[in-house]
């Protein structure tokens, strides 16, 4: 299962590797205390992974060198720490170089090449809330926000105000989490096809036991930046957000120092989202995975990055009322026994059933366009 929680009662529990990562997966679907300070709570989290790391005895098995991922890991963590210092004392020059350092020197960090001839990475979503007197957006208006509206782009995640960032999402499951569960009739989407492949930094959060062995080694790595990024953010409410730093620092050297690895650029981050909803029983966390790609190309002043426009093409946008009423979507049969009306016991509902399924089955059905740096 993707979540898997592990009581720390007993604070010298031994674990193998994949329980650490599921007990990770656990950790951070929790919000921390409200009198706790977030360098509190992320140095206990990333000294508690170091520690598992530390006493897991199944390293052979993957034919990992464990004294190079534990020193790995106290860099890391030793880094990460030192950054989040140098924000808080308002050395935020020097927080971006530690970071921006971090990424060039650390030849370990997990790397995700997105494939556009990948059946699971051509199709990514965007979407929208609905705008007062708007009946629809066309496909220019669900690409990134254009330059000369750069006004109007907040705080995010992995984007600082005033700096255009594409957020796609690998389902409408993921963006709809992503925009705080907006009510069907209210939110609008996209289907963007990857037209070219491209490489991201792979924070992501994943199913232990889906993990390539070859992988696990940088995995292990990485966590403690995954887990740096991937803090819920107590006050949703407030302008500043601390659980932000990292992440943004993260974009930042990334976009300063075009990060390259094997001689591919690395152009973004892969995330799961923290919005993560319980409810939902699907099993295949990958649904989950966003991308943050900032824009690259600013020669022109208004208008898409040329860069990132030419890697998509992409739909008009839709949503669940136009198309209820087009064609209904499918429901559950409802079996009925004399006067009892009882529903089909279903132990997990396939996800392509779903309305997000069968969303991204009709958005899949219509015509893509092609995104010019000039919006259309």
């Amino acid at each position: 299962e993707f979540i898997k929680c592990y009581s720390l009662t007993n604070k010298n529990i031994i674990m193998n590797i994949q329980e650490i990562i599921n007990w990770i997966n656990c950790e951070l679907t929790k919000v921390r205390k409200s009198d706790e300070m977030l360098e509190d709570h992320l140095k206990t989290l990333l000294n508690s992974y170091l520690n598992k790391v530390s006493c897991a005895s199944d390293f052979d098995s993957y034919g990992i060198d464990k004294k190079h991922v534990v020193e790995n890991i106290k860099d890391s963590i030793e880094i990460i720490m030192s950054a989040l210092d140098q924000y808080s004392s308002a050395h935020i020059v020097g927080c971006i170089n530690t970071i921006s350092k971090y990424l060039k020197d650390n030849e370990n960090l997990f790397v995700l090449e997105v494939k556009a001839d990948s059946q699971e990475d051509q199709n990514w979503y965007r979407m929208r809330v609905q705008e007062r007197y708007k009946r629809k957006f066309f496909a220019d208006e669900m690409f990134h926000i254009p330059f000369e509206l750069r006004g109007k782009v907040n705080t995010q995640r992995y984007s600082l105000p005033g700096y255009p960032c594409l957020y796609i999402s690998r389902s409408i499951w993921a963006t709809w989490e992503e925009m705080h569960e907006p009510q069907l009739a209210q939110f609008w989407v996209s289907l963007l096809k990857l037209q070219e492949n491209f490489c991201v930094l792979d924070l992501r959060l994943r199913n232990s036991d889906s993990i390539n062995k070859d992988d696990m080694n940088n995995i292990l790595c990485t966590l403690p930046l995954v887990i740096s990024s991937s803090i819920k953010v107590l006050n949703p409410d407030d302008n500043f957000k601390p659980e932000y730093i990292i992440p943004q620092m993260v974009m930042l050297g990334i976009v300063e120092n075009q990060y390259k690895i094997n001689d591919k650029d690395v152009i973004g981050c892969a995330y799961t989202s923290t919005q993560r909803n319980d409810f939902f029983e699907w099993k295949d966390v990958s649904k989950l995975d966003n991308i943050a790609l900032p824009a690259r190309n600013f020669i022109n002043k208004k208008g898409l990055c040329s860069s990132l426009s030419s890697m998509f093409e992409i739909t008009d946008s839709t949503n669940y009322d136009y198309e209820v009423l087009k064609k209904p979507f499918q429901t559950l049969l409802v079996n009925v026994t004399g006067t009892t009306f009882q529903m089909n016991e279903i132990q997990e509902q396939n996800y392509k059933d779903s309305i997000f399924g069968q969303l991204e089955k009709r958005l899949n059905e219509q015509k893509l366009k092609k995104l010019t740096e000039e919006r259309l």
